[in-house]
């Protein structure tokens, strides 16, 4: 039997199905990752149409079968549109590698209110023009892995424990995370993290909002930090959003 919910979400994709229908993938506020059908939206007397847009914040109201691979929605209110997001091309790439990630490295049906939240705050904070797209990715990025289970400790070293600081830190191990200078003695060193790039992983991982920092090295922890999910998720080939930026 199907139950009938409503809950928050973040339009991530879509196609269109048969005349006048629409398939879409959203994630949700309390259900995770979900696909819908969404039927007669492609008529002139639908207004839901407009609202399935990727990128949207919108409401949707469904009836939900734990059995069904795709859910039924009834109904869809818009929440936000990032009208921002689509009049440049790096908030673009950006805003479509959180679609990405959400797509492409979640899990069906499994509920991370936390991530939802942020992600639709990532969004909101791509759309600013007051706002670098790329800093807000970045720190979206180290966010996400946390919220996938991926966390690696910044402020420590990951091998003997010790405090790390710009002078000791040395290198990054993608099964450990960030090792000291002395521990890279004894362990594969991935990625060396010199003093810049360890004082800007610090202070995205710290939620600072006031960052100095260079693009060059912005860019490299982007990669590093993309580099160090392809390792541990082996099905995950890196972000084509990120292609052209």
């Amino acid at each position: 039997m199907s139950e009938l919910v409503k809950t928050r979400a973040i339009v991530l994709r879509k196609i269109d199905y048969g005349d006048t229908s629409r398939i879409a993938q959203f994630f949700t506020e309390d259900y995770g990752k979900i696909s819908a059908i969404i039927k007669g939206v492609r008529t002139g007397k639908s207004k839901s149409g407009l609202v399935i847009d990727t990128f949207n914040n919108v409401q949707i109201l469904m009836y939900k079968k734990e059995s069904r691979e795709v859910q039924l929605v009834s109904e869809v209110e818009l929440i936000k549109h990032y009208q921002n997001i689509g009049e440049d091309l790096e908030r673009i790439a950006f805003a479509n590698g959180i679609v990405e990630l959400l797509s492409n490295l979640t899990v069906e049906n499994e509920n991370n209110h936390k991530l939802y939240l942020g992600s639709a705050k990532a969004l909101g904070l791509i759309n600013d023009p007051s706002r670098s797209a790329k800093l807000i990715f970045a720190k979206f990025l180290i966010f996400f892995i946390k919220e996938i289970g991926y966390e690696f400790q910044v402020h420590k070293c990951s091998i003997c424990g010790k405090n790390i600081d710009e002078e000791n830190a040395a290198a990054l191990n993608y099964d450990s995370g960030i090792i000291c200078s002395e521990c890279c003695k004894d362990r594969l060193i991935h990625t060396e993290i010199n003093k810049e790039l360890f004082n800007l992983l610090f202070c995205l991982s710290d939620k600072k909002n006031d960052i100095q920092y260079e693009e060059g090295n912005l860019n490299k922890i982007i990669r590093i930090l993309e580099k160090f999910l392809k390792y541990n998720i082996h099905e995950f080939k890196g972000l084509k959003s990120l292609e052209i930026v």
